[in-house]
């Protein structure tokens, strides 16, 4: 027993935080502070207990060996109260009741301390403090210390509003402490980012922090000596052996080595690891003794240790290689019992069974194929030896699928021999497998002639059902690529029945294909309903290819809808996916919408090395249609930028050098199309109006043989703007009516004004145009009032910008902006609102735009005025008209 408490030691600093709170909490009436061996709680207290005590009646009692019975624990909280506060010694027959009746009946504040308190463990003696607790004059408070929260009545005092408890977390320390530490313990103190190494290492733990910043000083390299310490760390490691380890019954250290073979732990799975039940209590048990164990969800079902603890557990599992890969093994199995393959196939490779391996990555990689895990897929076979893969039909069939889907086409060619050669040495994987491999490959390598007119394959055909799904949308992709748009839907609309059941990333492929066939038709409406239904299902997915596939083509409906802050950010967000590995189709796609929402907003370097990254990429490649795309967007990029030099030369790098290849119409072919509309927009910049003209004429006529409506509409926006240039005015507004009357109401587009820079001037004056202007629905024209000028603006009446305002918001944005107006940050609005933070922040930029403002502030004082959200108070906020 000591009734002092300990001197500090000179390496302490001081937690004026800590003091502060509790200062404020020791005026109830009991404080508990539980945490771990070498957190720092006797340091913390022995400060704030000696500053307290010169304000304060207080006592201080140090338990330092099981306190012998409630008798002797009375006794010595007695000699502390008598040495501290002058009460007189507690004696005695009954010295439980002389101290009852003593803190009963104490006037004034008073103080008491017991350090260690997890010293006690007997019933009675806790019974004791229990009824201490209770007979205590309101004057008397509780300060509690120990390892481990005590077998109190604490729920009692919980419920009164009488109980603060300081844990672990509480006690840690943050970056700037380890650096005030570190000027006391180094003769170099830590840099911020060296502190924060060491936070993560130790998660701010009192002890870890310490013994690192004294390894660091003793280091010739301060950042190699903090890269280096763990818990496995010799130092370390015996800290953790003599104060936490070595005091635990053997049954239980048995179960601390073995678990740590995991990083997550839950009942079920200590149980199958440890061949034994009742895992579940030991974890709570755990976490309650604070024995670096902690809850990772509000339930109490996943526990962690701490990363310091962990590593020095796996030190000594190390130590027993057998046991070691036993228990990764049986890791991999439960794992792959709850279809958590990831986790699964780490452990299965640490245990080194290798036929195990090859079957549960074969097994993973169905799944993953199917929900669009693409790269996990081709990241789990590359460990696996070839010949294993090869010998598995299903595996390497998936496995080469994944690898051409990835853009790594050599290498799946060279999967599909080997496996063309296992199918002549075994029969297996089949001809069908074969043959359908060969085409996914085909076309996705850009070959798609070699796919259009290849005989379809009847219902009845061999084969699973997620690979004759994928056939079917590989030839609706080679048939839209080759213009034959009616039977491509029909296609891509039987593989999406197929799929439908079995494979997310399948539907996705199938009706993006839809999306692309039916915008070519002019059926936008629909191209936009499904890309929404499409992105609805997916966006809180993981971020696989079935994501990036419905992400891309949202991001390009939302740039034609001039919708560019939205755009941007689903670009950004998917753009470092499809690098690591996307089909040609999804990183074009992406790369030149990002690309055009760059250019738009003036970021026209940034925009010219977007497509140089992408012209490097499809270099060399079959994919004729995307060099033409890219062809177009440099030209006109260069041109924007003043450079028509630059944009004569980009264009002959294409082929393009002068206008005899487009003198007369040929068959529709999108790579000559699309070259043709780059020497167009060079001829139109020149001033060449008429040459122009005869090339964007051609062009519309071989368009127009295959009835591409979304090209013929671009070629008759650019053919209208050229007429306007000319001095046909007349002729420029027929031209462009047509194209509306196309649009079927969804017109005009972005990429109108971007490929044509004074297209405003034709839209213009269209809308003086009766006729034309009921073409355009008000809703498409609001989101183009920047490029149409201020006369469009003036004309709307005060009494509309309200109902305009709400239109132009979008449903997510009215739920984001009722957060904003409820206080809520970013972070908070992405809990709330279940989508992620940068989305999150593109719907508030969007927003800022959409209300003209920078600010919060001003997006709430302006939503007042436009009278979007009615609220009384905060909490209360609402869109106006949705209840």
């Amino acid at each position: 027993m000591k009734i002092e408490p300990p001197l500090l030691a000179p390496s302490s600093i001081p937690r004026p935080a800590l003091m502060a709170r509790l200062d404020a909490a020791s005026k109830l009436r009991l404080v508990v502070v539980a945490a771990p061996s070498g957190s720092g709680k006797t340091t913390l207290l022995t400060q704030w207990f000696r500053r307290s005590r010169q304000r304060r009646a207080a006592a201080w009692l140090s338990l330092v060996a099981p306190s012998g019975g409630p008798p002797a624990l009375a006794a010595q909280l007695g000699a502390s109260l008598a040495s501290n506060i002058a009460t007189g010694p507690v004696t005695g027959d009954d010295p439980v009741q002389s101290l009852q009746a003593l803190l009963a009946h104490h006037s004034g504040d008073l103080l008491i301390v017991i350090d260690d308190v997890d010293q006690v463990q007997d019933a009675p003696c806790l019974r004791l403090i229990d009824d201490l607790l209770g007979a205590s004059a309101s004057g008397v408070h509780w300060v509690l210390s120990g390892r481990c929260l005590p077998g109190l009545n604490l729920s009692a005092w919980r419920l009164r509003d009488q109980l603060e408890v300081l844990d672990g977390a509480d006690l840690a320390f943050d970056a700037n402490q380890i650096v005030q530490l570190g000027r006391k313990l180094m003769d170099e103190p830590p840099t911020r980012a060296q502190a924060e190494r060491l936070l993560v290492a130790t998660q701010g733990w009192a002890a870890g922090v310490k013994l690192g910043l004294l390894v660091a000083a003793r280091g010739r390299d301060v950042d190699a000596a903090l890269a280096d310490f763990d818990g496995s760390h010799v130092e370390m490691a015996a800290y953790l052996d003599d104060e936490v380890l070595r005091g635990q019954p053997p049954a239980l250290r048995d179960f601390l080595v073995s678990t740590s073979v995991v990083d997550t732990m839950t009942g079920e799975l200590c149980d199958a690891l440890l061949g034994q039940e009742q895992s579940q209590a030991v974890l709570e048990q755990l976490e309650r003794s604070q024995l670096f164990v902690t809850a990772q969800d509000s339930h109490g079902h996943a526990f962690r240790y701490h990363p310091l603890f962990h590593g020095f557990l796996r030190s000594r599992l190390a130590a027993d290689p057998a046991r070691q890969r036993t228990l990764h093994e049986s890791a991999s199995r439960w794992h792959a019992g709850q279809l958590r393959f990831a986790q699964a196939l780490e452990h299965a490779f640490a245990s080194g069974r290798l036929a195990w391996c090859a079957e549960l990555v074969e097994r993973a990689a169905l799944r993953w194929q199917q929900t669009g895990d693409i790269a996990e897929v081709v990241r789990w076979s590359e460990r696996l030896p070839q010949e294993c893969v090869v010998q598995r039909p299903a595996l390497g069939v998936a496995y080469a699928t994944c690898l051409a889907i990835s853009r790594r086409f050599d290498q799946a060619r060279a999967v599909l021999r080997r496996l063309v050669d296992e199918h002549a040495r075994t029969g297996t994987p089949s001809a069908y497998q074969l043959h359908t491999l060969q085409q996914i490959l085909l076309v996705l390598s850009g070959e798609h002639e070699a796919l259009a007119d290849d005989p379809p394959v009847p219902d009845d055909a061999g084969g699973d059902a997620h690979l004759r799904g994928l056939q079917l949308v590989n030839r609706a992709y080679a048939l839209f690529c080759s213009h034959r748009f009616d039977p491509s839907w029909r296609h891509a609309m039987r593989a999406r029945e197929i799929l439908q059941p079995i494979s997310p990333y399948g539907v996705g492929y199938a009706s993006s294909v839809l999306a692309l066939v039916e915008r070519a038709k002019g059926d936008f409406g629909s191209a936009v309903r499904r890309v929404e239904q499409l992105w609805a299902g997916m966006r809180n997915g993981p971020r696989n290819a079935a994501w990036a596939n419905a992400a891309t083509s949202l991001a390009l409906v939302r740039y034609e809808s001039n919708r560019l802050a939205e755009a941007r950010s689903l670009c950004e967000e998917v753009l470092p996916l499809l690098e690591a590995g996307g089909t040609y189709e999804t990183l074009v796609t992406a790369t030149r919408t990002l690309a055009r929402v760059l250019a738009a907003g003036r970021e026209h370097e940034a925009a010219m090395r977007l497509l140089d990254y992408l012209h490097g990429m499809i270099e060399g490649s079959h994919e004729r249609r995307f060099a033409g795309q890219v062809c177009g967007d440099k030209v006109r990029l260069w041109l924007a930028m003043g450079q028509p030099g630059r944009a004569r030369q980009c264009a002959a790098e294409f082929g393009v050098r002068d206008a005899s290849e487009w003198q007369a119409p040929r068959p529709y072919d999108e790579a000559w199309e699309r070259r043709g509309m780059a020497l167009a927009a060079i001829l139109s910049h020149e001033q060449r109006h008429d040459e122009a003209r005869a090339v964007l004429g051609v062009l519309h006529e071989s368009a127009e043989a295959v009835v591409h409506v979304v090209r013929l509409q671009a070629i008759e926006a650019a053919l209208a703007s050229c007429l306007w240039d000319a001095g046909a005015r007349d002729d420029a507004l027929r031209c462009l009516h047509q194209a509306l009357v196309r649009a079927h109401g969804h017109a005009p587009s972005r990429s109108w004004f971007d490929d044509n820079p004074r297209f405003h001037q034709v839209l213009m004056a269209a809308l003086e145009v009766p006729q034309m202007r009921r073409l355009m629905p008000e809703h498409v024209l609001r989101v183009f009032g920047a490029a149409l000028g201020r006369s469009e603006s003036k004309r709307r009446t005060a009494a509309n910008h309200t109902h305009q305002a709400v239109d132009a918001l979008t449903s997510r944005e009215l739920e984001v902006l009722v957060l904003l107006a409820q206080g809520l940050s970013n972070q908070q609005i992405s809990t709330r609102a279940q989508i992620s933070l940068t989305t999150v922040k593109w719907h508030v930029k969007n927003i800022f735009a959409k209300l003209g403002v920078s600010t919060r502030v001003g997006a709430l004082v302006r939503a007042r005025e436009l009278r979007l959200i009615e609220w009384g108070d905060r909490e209360a906020a609402r869109p106006v008209g949705r209840r």
